[in-house]
């Protein structure tokens, strides 16, 4: 598996043919991106203009115009405008120059990384939503809940009443009552009044009323 070269948002993967910048495709012609990925592979060097014509074309006879046009499209397509802060640099009548800090990796290493990234994301997101932890259900009663339970309470109180007035009158309504056919049963009475009628039997008198 061949690597891949990175230098700042930019990713150049030979086994693709693909230059990227933060996940987004940046389009090259074939030669663009040969010339492109000899620098990424000799940064921070002078690679001749004779070196560079012989790595991307060989034998074949290539005006040097034609490499000065590439090196054109290559800076557009990076964005390297500003001369004092350009990631290919001229070194006049002599080549050019790779200033980027470039960072080797294989792509297996860039699709584990890419991997633990995305779960380190979504772990992230995890973590951040809410934690609901188990807390005793609290009961909100509803206005008509409340309503149903005075009138319950309130019916049972009248009952309470209904059924004590109830045993009252029933109470009232056995009582003992005397008629004038009943007599009082009097035990040891001291008679005192000299009246005889009161004299009977010592243990027992009978007033009749």
């Amino acid at each position: 598996m061949s690597n891949l070269y990175r230098f700042g948002q930019f990713m150049l993967d030979p086994g693709r043919r693909t230059l990227s910048r933060a996940n987004s495709l940046v389009s090259l012609t074939p030669k663009a991106f040969d010339v492109l990925l000899f620098l990424a592979q000799n940064p921070n060097r002078l690679v001749t203009k004779e070196e560079l014509l012989q790595a991307v074309w060989g034998d074949t006879f290539v005006e040097e115009g034609n490499l000065t046009q590439y090196i054109s499209h290559l800076r557009k397509a990076l964005g390297d405008h500003p001369e004092d802060t350009r990631l290919i640099v001229t070194i006049a009548r002599k080549g050019y120059q790779f200033t980027a800090r470039v960072i080797v990796a294989e792509a297996a290493d860039i699709a584990r990384h890419a991997r633990l990234q995305a779960a380190a994301n979504e772990t992230s997101k995890t973590d951040a939503r809410p934690v609901e932890f188990p807390t005793k259900e609290k009961v909100t009663k509803s206005p008509t809940a409340r309503l149903r339970l005075r009138r319950w309470f309130g019916a049972a109180a009248l009952l309470a009443v209904v059924a004590a007035a109830f045993w009252l009158y029933s109470s009232y309504r056995h009582r003992v009552t005397l008629s004038v056919t009943d007599t009082i049963v009097l035990a040891d009475v001291d008679n005192r009044t000299g009246d005889p009628v009161f004299v009977r039997r010592r243990s027992e008198y009978c007033i009749a009323l």
